[in-house]
């Protein structure tokens, strides 16, 4: 299995353990869409789909719903449009994200729900380890030299340009996912309780937290392990994930 198809297996889940929020006939709004993998899993249920990203997006080797380009300000959609609003693994990459969620405020009706999947500090310790594990590996298969030309599917590169010293900070230092300065410091900002405060002060109440019940890394060191063993591993290390389901704040006020 490669490692597109391994992302896409822990997308699939994540989906399906959501179900319940995706409702057929609503309107929902997916935040970063990518190749629209997510988008058209929701669609499938019935949903009424609009999924938007960034225009400067790596291009996808296969696109599988339509996906939308959003200047990162303004969202083109009427108030009050969607049902739900859905993220996953975006905020992140998202700086400043007050104009998003402004933007989020608007489009949703009153009694709309949002859900934010988002890394965690498990995720990010066992990806920092996992990283030398997939330097061994690279070692291993004789393909050290081309990890500065190399592109993973979840860790962003450290640096700029494929010199000697990009490749030696790729071997010896775990880069940072989002864009925070420092794998290290994503130990704080992948923190659910950071999370939390961000969401409170932006207008936003939680109905529910919870783990998204499986356990991977960035690297994808083990891609081969099934969502079974996954499942079984979270229950001991925690989950990569956590999902965050919320309401705009003056909506729960009327509820």
């Amino acid at each position: 299995m490669g490692l597109e198809a391994h992302l896409q297996r822990l997308r699939k889940f994540e989906i399906e353990s959501l179900r319940a929020w995706f409702r057929p006939n609503i309107r929902v709004l997916e935040i970063g869409g990518g190749s629209g993998y997510q988008a058209s899993l929701i669609s499938a249920y019935g949903c009424e789909v609009c999924s938007i990203d960034l225009p400067g997006r790596p291009v996808p080797e296969k696109i599988y719903y339509s996906v939308t380009d959003y200047d990162g300000q303004k969202i083109l959609f009427p108030d009050g449009f969607f049902d739900l609003v859905f993220s996953s693994n975006v905020l992140e990459h998202i700086e400043p994200l007050a104009p998003i969620f402004k933007e989020i405020h608007r489009v949703l009706k009153p009694e709309g729900t949002i859900i934010h999947v988002l890394p965690s500090v498990t995720w990010r310790f066992w990806t920092s380890l996992a990283h030398y594990a997939y330097i061994l590996k690279c070692l291993l298969i004789g393909k050290i030299e081309s990890m500065g030309k190399q592109k993973s599917l979840l860790i962003r590169d450290v640096g700029k340009g494929h010199g000697l010293m990009f490749l030696l900070k790729r071997v010896f230092i775990a880069g940072p996912h989002g864009i925070y300065p420092n794998a290290v410091s994503e130990l704080y900002y992948f923190s659910r309780f950071r999370w939390i405060a961000l969401f409170h002060k932006n207008g936003f109440d939680l109905l529910k937290i919870s783990g998204n019940g499986l356990f991977y890394t960035g690297y994808g060191v083990f891609h081969d392990l099934s969502i079974s063993i996954r499942r079984k591993v979270a229950w001991f290390l925690g989950s990569s994930c956590h999902i965050f389901v919320m309401r705009i704040r003056d909506s729960l006020a009327k509820s």
